[in-house]
């Protein structure tokens, strides 16, 4: 169980990293996402908000959580970052699960959206562990 909390605290580390990278840098975002922001300015701003502050906001959260957990050993806020790991999971798996639309539907068939689904299902996998050993338990 120890090896599913670490594994899940580093996935929602790199979460956080991706985070923070894109409200410093939206471009470095909007390149990494494929897609431009609109020439009313408000193109960055959305940049800094989702792929930024989104994600730092459920990665940490869900982290500081984890913490508590791993370092106080607290039930009540282990019972916390299992649920937390369990919504950030699904996010994961459902960013996962439209990208496999678009290459289904979209005829998005390209490497770096089939990489993408593999990033994203390993997330989904390494963030909710936790949840998932607790679950089949």
């Amino acid at each position: 169980m120890g090896f599913a909390w670490g594994l899940s605290a580093l996935a929602l580390l790199l979460g956080a990293g991706l985070g923070v990278r894109a409200l410093i840098d939206p471009d470095w975002a909007a390149k990494f996402v494929r897609l431009k922001p609109d020439e009313q300015g408000g193109g960055q701003a959305e940049f800094r908000a989702t792929y930024g502050g989104v994600f730092v906001g459920l990665h940490l959260v869900a982290l500081v959580f984890t913490l508590f957990y791993l370092w106080g050993g607290e039930y009540v806020i282990g019972v916390c970052a299992t649920g937390a790991l369990a919504v950030i999971s699904a996010g994961w798996a459902g960013a996962a699960f439209g990208r496999v639309i678009a290459i289904w539907r979209d005829g998005a068939d390209t490497s770096f959206n089939r990489m993408s689904v593999g990033i994203e299902i390993a997330m989904a996998f390494a963030i909710g562990m936790p949840w998932l050993v607790w679950f089949l338990l």
